[in-house]
């Protein structure tokens, strides 16, 4: 009996200690992303059914919605069968099309189809994006579902970092499905990998990046250096004006999967568009790629141009938006700062080119000439953030605080206690504001290894600042251990860190009012 407490104790202190950790994690900023999606057999992965995600960063604050399909789309039933009278568009692509840094009243995708809907026209757009797709998913998503969404025309938009991973078993250590040569799926066993609730974990997001690849491999690239060579992400391997073998090969796979496409819409009755997507380095006064690398080895036109190439050998109606992105890029940046996604107002460029290409190529049916024009119409604003938390906090505390140290202490001024604890949170709330700052000011890597060194300098000073009394600490935690007291060790540990923070917060005046604030 005694040997199964001991057992118990042991767990308990382990599940204690997991989940300090795991809270420790998620306040560093190590918390797993919100993810949306999950393992498919077929595809390597899909969006999740009925699942809403709020994606937050400095850029963008948005929330991605889907439906009972996996689609950031509207369809609420299994029944997906076309309503007679309705025109119906398939949209292909990646995070461009899903819409992953916008809302969708700014995406593309939405505004075009808004303004087909004033006009009267009974045009429907189905949103078959994924995330981090390349052409070759795209090709099996429409295999899979085209018949059932039985559609009249089906629209491709790749980007440049598709044709690498078209050639690829694996995206970022994910298992992704290989289209042969001939245009034949590749028969293996996908591996579903770190899944379940293991990756819903910081800790689980940890031991996945110690397995994982820690960033894409580079290719050799002419260097800015004479008799050099720098080092070009595979992604953009494309751009090299004289790429290597493995980026031709993949350019040739890029081909064949184009053609299956159009292959595939035309066996639904389906018109086949391409409408390859430009990238930031394509828009005027950019580089044409890092800074290392001789801009005369690069062409940043060139994956752009090949996924048009591509479509017309297919016979593809070919849409190049690249002009109308360039014309929008004289008045207002189409794409985000640091993020490589179109932002609102170039998804409001996209979506007012496809309206008059979609026309001008008879992709939909013409508006009756009574109905008034429409335009796509995106919120191009950047959406306000609203009235900061942090003052409601500090005045919140202020007052509850304030309120029961002037009753403990009914001796002293009232005024001079609220002063008290009102300059006491203030040192508070302005280091915490000053590092929130900080952190957010450099770039992600560097942010986080600044937290992560604030944290172990402060954890560094706590272990100085008990000394000896950490020997006595790790006794009693051994001690309870040995007797099989499990039921104890929550509050032990309770009791050892309170304690622990009492200690150093009479020792020092500079963490003292951090710590105070927390009882």
């Amino acid at each position: 009996m005694r040997a199964l407490n001991v057992l118990l104790a042991i767990v308990v202190s382990l599940l204690i200690a997991v989940g300090v950790a795991e809270g420790g994690l998620r306040l560093l900023g190590f918390g797993p992303p919100p993810l949306n999606t999950e393992f498919d057999p077929v595809r390597g992965w899909r969006l999740e059914k009925d699942k809403t995600i709020h994606r937050t960063t400095k850029e963008y604050d948005v929330t991605i919605a889907t439906d009972a399909h996996g689609l950031r789309d509207d369809y609420a039933s299994d029944d997906v069968s076309k309503p007679d009278g309705t025109y119906r568009a398939v949209f292909l692509g990646d995070s461009f099309v899903v819409g992953y840094t916008v809302d969708r009243d700014e995406l593309f995708v939405d505004q075009l189809e808004r303004a087909w809907r004033d006009e009267k026209r009974n045009v429907e757009i189905v949103n078959a994006g994924t995330q981090a797709y390349a052409t070759d998913q795209a090709l099996l998503w429409l295999r899979e579902n085209g018949e059932a969404f039985d559609p009249d025309v089906v629209v491709l938009f790749p980007y440049e970092n598709d044709i690498w991973w078209n050639a690829q078993d694996q995206y970022l250590g994910q298992d992704k499905p290989l289209i042969s040569g001939s245009g034949a799926l590749t028969e293996r066993e996908l591996d579903q990998g770190a899944s379940g609730w293991l990756r819903k974990t910081a800790i689980g997001r940890l031991i996945g990046g110690f397995s994982s690849p820690k960033k894409l491999a580079s290719v050799q690239a002419p260097s800015v250096e004479s008799g050099k060579a720098a080092a070009l992400n595979v992604e953009m391997s494309s751009r090299l004006v004289d790429p290597p073998q493995p980026t031709l090969d993949a350019e040739e796979r890029t081909r064949v999967i184009v053609a299956e496409l159009a292959k595939a819409s035309h066996d639904l009755g389906a018109r086949f568009v391409v409408c390859p997507l430009p990238s930031k380095a394509q828009m005027p006064e950019r580089t044409p790629g890092p800074k290392s690398v001789d801009p005369a080895a690069l062409d940043p036109n060139r994956p752009y141009q090949l996924f048009a190439e591509a479509g017309r050998a297919a016979g593809a109606t070919v849409l190049e938006p690249l002009d109308a992105l360039r014309a929008a890029a004289e008045s207002d940046d189409p794409y985000y700062g640091t993020d490589f996604h179109l932002d609102a107002s170039g998804n409001a460029a996209l979506a007012g080119y496809l309206y008059e290409e979609f026309d001008a190529k008879g992709l939909v049916p013409a508006r009756d000439g009574d109905v008034a024009a429409a335009t796509p119409s995106a919120v191009v604003e950047a959406p306000s953030k609203g009235f900061p938390k942090w003052p409601l906090w500090f005045l919140g505390l202020w007052g509850a605080l304030g309120t029961l140290y002037a009753r403990t202490y009914k001796d002293e001024n009232a005024g001079a206690a609220y002063a008290k604890v009102g300059a006491l949170l203030g040192v508070v709330f302005a280091t915490a504001l000053g590092v929130t700052w900080l952190v957010g000011a450099l770039p992600p890597a560097a942010g986080r290894f600044v937290l992560v060194g604030l944290v172990l300098a402060l954890l560094g000073f706590v272990l100085y600042k008990l000394g000896e009394r950490v020997g006595t600490i790790g006794e009693l935690l051994k001690a309870f251990t040995l007797r099989g007291h499990w039921y104890l060790m929550p509050l032990l540990s309770v009791l050892l860190t309170v304690g622990s923070l009492l200690v150093v917060a009479a020792s020092s005046p500079l963490v003292a009012p951090f710590i105070y604030t927390l009882f």
